[in-house]
């Protein structure tokens, strides 16, 4: 059951993802770039600072929101990562990622294959727009959520399973992404 949840979860970002950008885009599996070449294809080197949506990120107040204890993973220069990962085994995770996107995230939304659940449209500080979908059942929660600040959308993918506390989900994600309005970059 976590696989076809995990898989339905993803749906969203790799749709987001293949939605394409007059800026390079990256994730976690590419180097992360802040800088724009005004191409269209990806580019993987910048004279500019790597971005990485870890930077800044305080897993205590999500863990907080939470009521459970997260971790904060980064990967390594090779294959950076970002996620919140549970410190007791079988608690619910985060995988965060990002894209580049002039389009902004309305644009993005209307072309992805958003799967079935609750769709939200939260108010964070700093976010042009940002997005929820929220999949119960009675096994596991999944929480799909979209940041917008400029051109950088940022996702964030969160699971848990049951038994899970699902205010506390949503309040964790919104902490999370209230945290990543706060320290996007502004280009």
């Amino acid at each position: 059951m976590r696989r076809r949840v995990a898989a339905v979860t993803l749906v969203p970002l790799l749709a987001l993802a293949a939605c394409g950008s007059s800026s390079p885009s990256a994730g976690p599996a590419a180097a992360p770039s802040s800088g724009r070449s005004g191409g269209t294809t990806p580019s993987a080197t910048s004279t500019a600072a790597a971005f990485n949506p870890c930077d800044g990120l305080d897993a205590k107040p999500v863990s907080r929101a939470l009521g459970a204890k997260l971790k904060l993973t980064t990967g390594t220069a090779d294959a950076p990562r970002c996620a919140l990962l549970p410190v007791k085994k079988g608690g619910p995770t985060f995988e965060l990622s990002y894209l580049w996107f002039d389009g902004g995230l309305d644009a993005a939304w209307k072309t992805m294959q958003i799967p079935a659940g609750t769709v939200s449209q939260p108010h964070i500080a700093g976010a042009d727009d940002a997005r929820e979908v929220a999949q119960q059942t009675s096994s596991a929660l999944a929480i799909s959520a979209f940041l917008q600040n400029g051109s950088l959308i940022q996702s964030v993918n969160g699971l848990a399973l049951a038994p899970y506390h699902a205010k506390r989900m949503q309040r964790a994600i919104r902490a999370i992404l209230t945290q990543l309005s706060a320290k996007a970059p502004t280009s």
